[in-house]
């Protein structure tokens, strides 16, 4: 573990997890986590960085796209933050760097959020986006979805919710500690409420219940953790053994596997939920290494098939 680790858990633990005690104060989150993201450098130069406006003709909400000088992949990626805060810009180092160790372009999608737009908003974005590159001729082998935490249940409710639709999936899913049940029912919600540096157990279903806004949380679009998997992508899992989220994720790549569906779960110690967000760490560097080889393997197939 690195000491950027140790810095980063006493950080999170002292001024994210104790001074989030009381009621969930929305307007206090956006906040603190916007200032965070104007203190983060811009893209580096070999990025290219393309804002993408709202279209409301074709219900597209704004987006952005990062991308390497010549991308040989492309990746669909829906930030973290609760269904109710964060944003394109504090996940703009994430989505770059993603790029560069995947050499494809990433667009970064911007849902719309609870409590302003509870479910099924997102869902609705997510697969609006996802039938506008299949529109311009995006080929589904050459697709990952990505997310994290919140971001990564709703790449997997993506999938679900294209299955239903009729829509070829991609090519694999690549999840950072996944919030894949809103009914909050994970043992580890319990067990590992110490252990978790940044969250207090009660914050979870008070952030699901703005997504909710009295919808079931069984719904698998909603609670992907429900939902059956079968005929999904490989999925490639990333999570802390020492977060409240531990048990989505565990229950995500047993069910995947049980079904049928490809499942790789990585799991590391001591580091905070979506620690492959924080790239002042040297771990997240290198699992957003992974992260990339995961993405380059999972579509190299498809130039590949063109070539035979």
């Amino acid at each position: 573990m690195s000491v950027q680790s140790i810095i980063t858990n006493l950080v999170l633990r002292w001024q994210f997890k104790n001074g989030s005690k009381g009621p969930l104060n929305v307007g206090a989150a956006r906040h603190k986590v916007d200032k965070l993201a104007d203190r983060y450098p811009p893209p580096p130069k070999e990025i290219k960085h393309t804002p993408v406006p709202a279209n409301a003709a074709k219900d597209l909400c704004p987006a952005e796209w990062l991308s390497v000088d010549q991308p040989k992949r492309t990746v669909v990626y829906f930030h973290g933050g609760g269904y109710f805060f964060c944003s394109l810009k504090t996940h703009r180092p994430t989505c770059a760097y993603l790029a560069r160790t995947a050499q494809a372009r990433v667009l970064s999608v911007d849902y719309r959020m609870a409590p302003e737009n509870p479910f099924p908003a997102a869902v609705d974005d997510a697969v609006a986006w996802w039938k506008e590159l299949l529109a311009q001729g995006t080929d589904p082998a050459e697709v990952v979805f990505a997310g994290d935490s919140a971001g990564g249940g709703l790449a997997l409710a993506c999938l679900l919710a294209s299955r239903q639709r009729g829509l070829p999936l991609p090519a694999g899913a690549l999840l950072f500690s996944p919030w894949a049940d809103l009914s909050c029912s994970g043992e580890t919600m319990k067990t590992k409420a110490k252990d978790d540096v940044m969250f207090n157990p009660h914050l979870l279903p008070e952030a699901a219940a703005l997504y909710l806004k009295g919808h079931s949380d069984k719904d698998p679009l909603v609670s992907p953790v429900f939902g059956d998997l079968t005929g999904l992508p490989e999925i490639f899992i990333f999570a802390s053994e020492h977060e409240i989220l531990l048990s989505d994720s565990l229950r995500v790549h047993d069910k995947a596997r049980q079904q049928g569906v490809k499942s790789t779960l990585t799991l590391r110690q001591r580091l905070p939920h979506v620690w492959p967000t924080m790239l002042m760490l040297p771990e997240a560097r290198q699992d957003l290494k992974l992260s990339g080889d995961f993405v380059t393997r999972v579509t190299s197939a498809a130039p590949q098939a063109r070539a035979a």
